[in-house]
């Protein structure tokens, strides 16, 4: 059966090579994207330049109708869904107290209901097939927590509790679902003072911040039948921050 990823959030950034690095190894991708339809074309026509075969799918991860509507393009367009790469997500840096009642809803909406949304539309069709892979990003505030995210930190260890018990749920029909949880990232658009720089560093044993290149291989791996017997877990990509938590 060919393979057909979805990569939610998939015009740029992390996303986008995640998407890149998916249709390198000869999946049909699903480009999903939900405000950046111009970014998430040149994913697509990088996929399509490089020799692969993509789709670009709008959607509002937040929206049970939304997803509905966009597993029905899929499948009508490019056939069902073998895997599903949840990289969408959308956070607020501010204090808890600096929210104005309700403004947390969206992030909310995104990083949980989210990938309730997708679990519940995209699962079932694996569970036909007796065969998939559910895969959700996840920054380490869900598990480390920051004061600067409470409300994405809280709502993504929500999605981690959520795909542990996915897990439990669907196994029997050989569908893994694993979590990656990421550390900061350097994608060319951090500007800290040499100073700042050395502190944020030495939270990392490897001395290094990490490259979205370091998120492929991971995704890569989980993707694979190596990781044919690793479910519910959480794969750690972090240069090991989090062991200090």
């Amino acid at each position: 059966m060919e393979q057909v990823i979805l990569v939610t959030g998939a015009s740029d950034r992390v996303g986008r090579a995640i998407a890149l690095q998916v249709a390198a190894q000869g999946a049909t991708v699903a480009v999903h994207y939900h405000h950046s339809k111009k970014k998430a074309q040149e994913t697509v026509r990088q996929i399509i330049t490089s020799g692969g075969k993509a789709v670009s799918f709008q959607a509002n991860i937040g929206r049970l109708e939304d997803v509905q509507r966009l597993q029905q393009e899929i499948t009508a367009s490019l056939g069902p869904v073998t895997a599903v790469i949840n990289n969408a997500a959308f956070t607020q840096m501010k204090s808890f107290f600096d929210y104005k009642p309700y403004e947390w809803q969206h992030e909310l909406d995104v990083c949980l209901n989210g990938v309730i949304h997708l679990a519940y539309v995209f699962l079932p069709q694996m569970k036909e097939m007796n065969k998939g892979k559910f895969i959700t990003l996840i920054g380490d505030s869900a598990r480390t927590g920051d004061r600067k995210l409470i409300i994405s930190a809280a709502a993504r260890s929500g999605a981690l509790s959520l795909m542990k018990s996915l897990a439990q749920e669907v196994g029997r029909y050989q569908i893994q679902c694993n979590t990656i949880s990421i550390g900061l990232l350097d994608q060319g658009d951090l500007h800290f003072s040499p100073d700042v720089q050395k502190q944020v560093l030495k939270r990392y044993p490897l001395q290094r911040l990490g490259t979205a290149e370091d998120v492929t291989g991971a995704v890569t791996f989980l993707l694979s039948d190596a990781a044919n017997w690793i479910t519910g877990q959480v794969l750690s990509v972090n240069g090991g921050h989090s062991m200090f938590s």
